[in-house]
């Protein structure tokens, strides 16, 4: 048994936080390597993953590749059971456009580590929408470089964390050229034991002049035992950029209990209704049906 370093923060911050980097148990002379599969926009304009572990351990690595002026969009779920670790590598080239839709779709006791790398050029664009719905501990590391000007990454996650379950993410955007554009929104509600760290790190390289960037995370705490850490960042080596950042993170205030009250709705319920909100503006993004009657069917069990 070894330990993978993960989820680096690119700068690092106090120690005792505990959020600087995360070590995590792997086997890696027992992992089943699943077959790798590379995904080339132009050919086609939409695909669809179903991820199955095999064995205790299983590790896939996916490519996706847009030529010049292509598009396409992939969806992918994962239904392990056991420990599952998932690369993939995102190649877009100059006005080329690649839509990336992932779904936590585990057993109750299972792990999953999903890392995504992505290079844009001139003009290309990245979009990204992970929903995480609540089974299975989940550690998700991103990191987007805009290597091209006007390059854009668009970034929306949604989770449910419950019972004990740990919710490890960190997504870092490098801006390397000029006018480029990010945009990170984060969603999601914590219940019972459930723990969560969100690392959201915007870093504005030399020579990346006239670029934006902007990152915002709004929790909703429902339960007393719950721990959230939020660690929003922005780092900048170059003038004359945007750079914005915040964090909501509460419960639910007296008011909005008051409104539920008055239409019968009990407090149960009204969390219910408000931790689902988050994935519900996904599914709206997503404006796909097959994938929106998975995640209905998902929401049911949670």
């Amino acid at each position: 048994m070894t330990e993978m370093t993960i989820n680096k923060l690119p700068s690092k911050t106090w120690y005792w936080l505990h959020v600087n980097e995360t070590k995590l148990p792997w086997d890696k002379e027992h992992t089943t390597e699943l077959p790798e599969e590379t995904v080339t926009a132009g050919s086609t304009e939409e695909v669809r993953f179903s991820i199955t572990g095999e064995g205790r351990y299983s590790s896939k690595k996916i490519h996706i590749i847009a030529p010049a002026g292509k598009q396409v969009t992939v969806f992918m779920d994962y239904q392990t059971e056991e420990k599952l670790a998932v690369r993939t590598s995102l190649s877009v080239e100059e006005h080329a456009r690649v839509r990336l839709v992932q779904l936590q779709h585990t057993a109750e006791n299972s792990l999953v580590y999903n890392q995504i790398e992505g290079e844009c050029a001139k003009n290309a664009r990245i979009e990204l929408v992970q929903i995480y719905l609540g089974k299975g501990d989940i550690y998700s590391d991103t990191t987007i470089n805009l290597n091209g000007d006007a390059s854009s990454f668009r970034s929306d996650i949604g989770y449910i964390g419950q019972h004990t379950h740990i919710i490890d993410m960190n997504e870092v955007v490098n801006h390397f050229g000029k006018h480029t554009e990010s945009e990170i929104n984060v969603g999601g509600a914590l219940r019972d034991g459930a723990k969560k760290i969100f690392r959201g790190t915007i870093d504005f390289k030399t020579g990346s002049s006239d670029s934006v960037g902007n990152e915002l995370e709004n929790v909703l705490m429902l339960g007393d035992d719950v721990e959230n850490k939020t660690v929003p960042v922005i780092l900048c080596s170059e003038e004359n950029v945007v750079g914005n950042h915040g964090a909501t993170i509460g419960e639910l205030d007296e008011d909005t209990m008051f409104y539920f009250a008055s239409r019968g709705i009990d407090k149960e319920h009204a969390e219910n209704i408000m931790a689902r909100a988050n994935i519900d503006r996904l599914k709206g993004i997503i404006k796909d049906d097959s994938f929106a009657r998975m995640i209905d069917e998902e929401l049911g069990e949670v």
